[in-house]
């Protein structure tokens, strides 16, 4: 999807539809909070700002993507990867007037997950370096802090720093394992709960019935009983 959003918009980036997908889907945190596109905090993650960008993410999205799928499986895997984007660009908010895309933030939430599964892997920093992942995500976390704080360069760092410490936390806190939309499991809370009512109510019928006698009952609780016997 990221390869096929980035052909069509840099086919468009010079007509007016280019500027109205940039307007409408690159995150800006001033339309978000002024104007309510929330969308923003999704759909950045599919624009990328040139081949370099596109390249580097989608590369170290399949050399430890793979492996991190295959652990915690698709369903998991992809829930990992979008919240870790959207969280980076919450963690984008404070830059009011910045123009933020690219799936870097969500491609670092695979590289925490990556490095709290495998944290003593080797691997080649930055093409060159050996070292082990728990390290090389310190590396990361410290180059982003810094260019954080010293504003350097043309990119997103407070989104690095978030989609690195949503990854980290979803792996540590399990959180990965969680739906987002869980409706067979809130229907199952749903049922049980209904049951745990239900039990209860019949326990109350059946006390009224000792103390009073079966005479006491209303048409309701008759009703309930003969309900509650029949779903037996």
């Amino acid at each position: 999807m990221n390869l096929i959003v980035f052909a069509i918009t840099f086919l468009l980036q010079k007509s007016v539809i280019g500027a109205w997908l940039h307007l409408l889907f690159w995150l800006q945190p001033i339309r978000v909070l002024t104007q309510g596109m929330v969308w923003q905090l999704l759909t950045y993650m599919f624009f990328h700002a040139g081949l370099m960008h596109i390249g580097f993410n989608m590369f170290l999205l399949w050399m430890m993507g793979r492996e991190v799928e295959v652990t915690l499986g698709g369903a998991a895997f992809l829930r990992l990867y979008f919240i870790s984007g959207i969280v980076a660009g919450l963690f984008s908010m404070p830059m009011l007037n910045a123009h933020i895309l690219g799936a870097s933030g969500a491609v670092l939430g695979i590289l925490a997950a990556y490095g709290s599964l495998f944290p003593d892997r080797i691997i080649l920093a930055f093409m060159i370096i050996p070292m082990k992942v728990k390290h090389f995500i310190w590396l990361v976390a410290a180059m982003d802090l810094y260019g954080a704080i010293a504003g350097t360069g043309n990119i997103a760092h407070l989104a690095h720093i978030g989609g690195l410490i949503t990854g980290l936390l979803m792996i540590r806190r399990g959180w990965y394992r969680k739906p987002i939309f869980d409706l067979e499991g809130r229907k199952r809370r749903r049922d049980l709960n209904r049951m745990k009512e239900d039990r209860e109510r019949v326990n109350q019928i059946l006390d009224k019935v000792s103390r009073d006698g079966i005479g006491a009952l209303d048409k309701s609780e008759r009703e309930f009983l003969e309900r509650m016997r029949n779903a037996r």
